[in-house]
């Protein structure tokens, strides 16, 4: 019997560079040198794991470091360290090592998602301007086709 990965691992003292887009799980505890997007399960940046770039999936957990934007659909917890802006719509937890340097805000579940691909500017962000009118909850889908 097949089955199908649930998890991709980028292992410490990996680097990758450029955006990686997965409809599963994913942790990373090496470095993203671009975008990580997980269209569904945890997107988990562990001790050690640094994204240079926007981390965006359905649940986030962030026990190491993203120099960029987050995105989170569901849930988010954050024990490391944000320098970007914050874009939730489920819930968020701080952990006691929370460092954040940018702004958190709460938006609607499509605005969580960016329209353009993960960029490596902190300060830059895209918002979507239009949702995909069949599939309002499935519009990360559609960028991923369209970003591949």
């Amino acid at each position: 019997m097949k089955t199908k990965p649930n998890i991709t691992l980028i292992s410490a003292g990996c680097s990758i560079t450029g955006n990686i887009i997965v409809d599963h799980g994913i942790s990373c505890f090496g470095l993203c040198d671009g975008g990580l997007i997980s269209t569904q399960g945890l997107l988990h940046v562990g001790e050690g794991g640094l994204i240079k770039g926007s981390a965006q999936g359905e649940h986030v957990r962030i026990d190491g470091r993203v120099d960029g934007n987050v995105h989170a659909r569901g849930s988010l917890e954050i024990n490391g360290q944000v320098t970007g802006d914050i874009f939730y719509c489920g819930t968020i937890r701080l952990g006691p090592r929370a460092a954040l340097n940018g702004t958190l805000k709460r938006v609607a579940r499509m605005l969580t998602i960016e329209a353009e691909p993960a960029q490596t500017d902190v300060a830059a962000h895209a918002l979507p301007t239009q949702s995909v009118p069949d599939r309002p909850d499935s519009n990360v889908t559609e960028i991923s086709r369209a970003m591949a």
